[in-house]
Formats: C-alpha cells, structure tokens, sequence
C-alpha cells in the first residue's frame, strides 16, 4: 500500500486525502450528529408536550378539589357518623321503626338491613334521601309481596360513598 501511495503524484496523493477527509466528515456527519440532533428535537417537543399535560393536570387537580370541597358541603350530614347508626336514625325518623327488624354490619363498610311488612312507596323516598344525603350507596335490594297489602318486606345492602 505505501509503494502504490509513493506511486501517485502530489496532486493524486491531495485529491485522494481531500475524498478520504470529505468521506469522514460525511460518515461522522451521518452517524453521530444527525441522531443526536434529530434525538435533541424529538426531547425538546416532548417535554413541551409534558409540561403542556402537568398544566392541564394542575388545573384539573384544583378542579377536583373545589368540586370535592362543594361535595362536602352538600353532604354535610354524613358527619363522621358511623353507617349504622345514619340508616338506623334516618330509618326511624321516616317512620319505619316498627318495620325495622335488623341492621347487621356486613364488613368493608357494608350493611345488611331488613325491613318487613313496609309501604313501598314511603321506602323509595328514603333511599333517595340516603344516597343524596347521607352518602350511602344501594348495592343490593330485594323486595317480596307482604301478607298486607300494600306491603312489602325488603332486604338491602348499603354502602357507604367516599
């Protein structure tokens, strides 16, 4: 290789360096700083993008919190009381004391309660009254035909809401 270098003359000898030069600055051009480059960008409109979403999340969290805050205020009757004792006060003050025959807690802030022989149209009042006020949750209700008419005996499972 160095008898055929020794062959070329001196403008040869410049033209072949210049191509050899030109060949690594393209190779250097193309492998290293085009990828970092186009990499560089692609991170500059991704944190713009991400920064634009921690905005929108930051005014979507205070959203949530003044919403949150005006649900607490509307359900101002669920006063830290146990569920229990919101079914059982709210039960006997519509009237259904006598109809009452259990409320047996079920775990996970769960109840089981059993009403017999009540009006079914005063019932549907105050379940309504339950979930809008007292935050509780129906998860199960099944009803049967009473003996009187007009009457129902119903077995349910509240829950209370966060």
């Amino acid at each position: 290789m160095k008898a055929w270098w020794n062959s070329l003359s001196l403008r040869e000898r410049s033209l072949i360096g210049g191509g050899m030069a030109l060949t690594l600055t393209l190779l250097l051009y193309a492998q290293v700083w085009r990828p970092f480059s186009t990499s560089h960008h692609r991170l500059q409109r991704s944190v713009a993008e991400q920064r634009a979403d921690l905005a929108w999340m930051r005014q979507a969290a205070q959203e949530i919190q003044r919403l949150s805050g005006a649900s607490d205020r509307t359900h101002a009757t669920a006063d830290g009381r146990s569920l229990l004792t919101r079914v059982d006060q709210t039960a006997r003050a519509a009237g259904f004391g006598p109809a009452l025959k259990r409320i047996a807690p079920q775990g996970n802030d769960q109840l089981s309660v059993q009403l017999d022989a009540i009006e079914f149209d005063q019932l549907i009042p105050w379940l309504k009254a339950l979930e809008r006020n007292q935050r509780t949750v129906i998860i199960n209700l099944s009803a049967d035909r009473a003996a009187a008419a007009g009457r129902s005996n119903v077995r349910l499972i509240l829950g209370s809401r966060p």
